[in-house]
């Protein structure tokens, strides 16, 4: 088991140079100076309500209530500011305990079922094992981690309301975005209720 932050936004069309700027010359490298933060993947949305989906992984859910990254999330950078101010939108943040299901080798495409509302974990993991004839070659169970009365921080107050949260979250990766793709009005079907996407990897830093 380990920690993740998931990130899921839609970005201001106007600004996306500046948006790329500051994730990859500026905001991923200072968010894995924080110790025990190891790997920041960025997706873009080939099919989804978001355009955006970004996962950083720790060592453990409780590194991002950590001293060390509340530092960072209360003193923002100029261009921090900017982005969060100005660009970032529609924003879910939540942070995760994570379980990986199966698999070691990973892929470029993913497909994220995201549950908004307390359901057992088990009918996630359960869509997960009843997939055929897809080529998935990697899968993790996310629960939710958020502590409710967590005070709000600087940057999250930039972007001018609370972020929305998910409860859950079936992390499901391919080698073939199609696979992920073909999976969407299935996993609709069984969780209607949920945020559902298929993203392509554009960067990582470890």
């Amino acid at each position: 088991m380990s920690g993740l932050l998931g990130i899921w936004n839609n970005a201001n069309q106007k600004f996306l140079h500046d948006y790329e700027d500051w994730y990859n010359n500026e905001h991923l490298f200072e968010r894995l100076s924080v110790p025990n933060i190891n790997v920041a993947r960025r997706f873009q949305g080939l099919k989804s309500n978001y355009n955006y989906f970004t996962s950083y992984e720790a060592k453990t859910y409780k590194t991002f209530f950590s001293e060390e990254y509340l530092k960072k999330l209360n003193k923002p950078t100029k261009k921090t500011k900017f982005v969060m101010e100005f660009v970032f939108q529609d924003m879910f943040r939540t942070v995760f305990k994570k379980t990986i299901l199966k698999g070691s080798v990973r892929g470029a495409f993913c497909l994220t079922i995201s549950v908004k509302d307390k359901i057992e974990v088990e009918h996630l993991i359960n869509f997960e094992k009843k997939i055929k004839n897809i080529s998935q070659v990697y899968s993790e169970i996310w629960e939710s981690k958020e502590i409710n009365d967590y005070k709000i921080s600087k940057e999250e107050s930039l972007r001018g309301r609370e972020d929305k949260k998910f409860s859950s979250c079936l992390y499901l990766e391919f080698t073939n975005g199609n696979d992920a793709i073909s999976l969407i009005d299935d996993a609709k079907r069984n969780f209607n209720e949920a945020e559902i996407g298929a993203y392509q990897l554009i960067s990582t830093l470890t």
